[in-house]
């Protein structure tokens, strides 16, 4: 299983609190060399701060949205065949 997976269940990030405790694992995970930050393939308009996180042993990616005034943070798989 994902080190990506394990942080955080959920897809939806309700709160600034959320939020703030899955970018602390994260940055625990870059500093360990486990994740690496890649460049987002093509940008959402909606979502110009969208980062996304490799997995370096599986190869696993997700993308994190933080959440804004009237839009819910998201933690989710990025389906690269999407993008082929």
């Amino acid at each position: 299983m994902s080190i990506l997976r394990e942080m955080y269940g959920n897809t939806q990030l309700p709160s600034d609190c959320d939020y703030r405790e899955l970018r602390r694992m994260l940055s625990d995970a870059l500093a360990a060399g486990r994740v690496e930050k890649v460049p987002v393939i093509k940008r959402n308009r909606y979502f110009p701060g969208e980062q996304w996180f490799r997995d370096k042993e599986t190869g696993e990616i997700y993308s994190l949205i933080k959440p804004e005034e009237r839009i819910l943070g998201r933690w989710a798989k990025v389906d690269l065949d999407k993008y082929s």
